[in-house]
């Protein structure tokens, strides 16, 4: 009983401030697409640099989070790659949002507030490398090669990199610039679940039993694939954690985002996100509590 109420205390502030965010979002019509923008080019790299400089985490860490990472986002192409063949759903639109799951908006809060901010700074790690293939492979799928040139105007990428090579050169930032990155980076968290609630009050469902189906085949099999390839590489303790709560998310809002701009069936990919949205809400509770023991 007491680790459902430590589990509670983590999913709580969650649901909370997605839920205000939606609840705004319903109550008031306003474009948000800024605040996206902030978070996209501003604060989450404010906040992967600070929490990769405050933090130690190190090259073997990392090249399990990679290694592991990876296979868990090529085998879950392959899979839903022949599923949505079987189930003659149409691979261009609903690939990305079974692939891509939500290691950001609502992973990383999750991650910090249930495992602490060493379990928060691999989960950094994952989300990069998550949003690198997102906007490289994901782009491949959805326009064909000649959009690639996307990745490399993003700075995520260039982030990890510098707070990676300048903590283990051991090199300070100065303290007036870091404190400004850190009071940046601390904005993150709460807008990218608000944000998350505005989106979900615009969605409209297209095809509920088609978004059950779908959701549900996100859920489970990101589950199975993070426990199975961290069971098979001998992945264990903090980092297992991290990346089998991470691929248990449900889809991503940026598989949205890029769907609509590429116009690539974005309604029928909102819609998806919104349904696997919420069949995780009772799921990532019984989850945590397994990872949590």
């Amino acid at each position: 009983m007491e680790l459902w109420l430590k589990v509670f205390e983590v999913i709580l502030p969650v649901i909370i401030v997605i839920l205000a965010g939606f609840a705004f979002g319903k109550a008031v019509k306003v474009n948000l697409k800024p605040i996206n923008l902030l978070l996209l080019y501003i604060s989450t790299p404010c906040l992967i640099f600070s929490s990769l400089m405050d933090g130690k985490i190190t090259i073997g860490a990392t090249y399990q989070i990679i290694t592991a990472g990876s296979l868990m986002i090529f085998i879950a192409m392959i899979l839903f790659f022949f599923i949505l063949k079987f189930l003659k759903k149409d691979i261009v639109t609903f690939l990305n949002p079974l692939v891509f799951p939500n290691t950001a908006n609502m992973a990383l809060p999750i991650a910090l507030y249930a495992f602490g901010p060493e379990a928060f700074e691999y989960a950094i790690i994952f989300t990069t490398l998550v949003f690198f293939y997102h906007c490289s492979i994901g782009i491949f799928i959805l326009n064909g090669p000649k959009k690639i040139i996307e990745v490399f105007k993003t700075p995520l990428i260039y982030t990890v990199v510098l707070a990676l090579i300048l903590n283990n050169t051991e090199t300070k930032v100065n303290v007036g610039l870091n404190n400004a990155i850190n009071l940046l980076g601390t904005t993150s968290i709460p807008l990218m679940m608000f944000s998350l609630g505005h989106k979900l009050s615009e969605t409209k469902i297209v095809n509920l039993n088609e978004n059950l189906i779908l959701g549900s085949l996100r859920l489970l099999i990101g589950g199975v694939l993070g426990f199975s390839i961290c069971k098979i590489l001998g992945i264990q303790g903090l980092i297992a954690k991290v990346m089998i709560l991470q691929f248990s998310m449900p889809s991503a809002v940026f598989n949205f985002i890029l769907s609509d701009r590429y116009n690539k069936s974005p309604e029928k990919v909102a819609s998806l996100v919104f349904v696997s949205t919420i069949l995780s809400i009772p799921v990532i509770p019984i989850l945590l509590y397994f990872l949590m023991k």
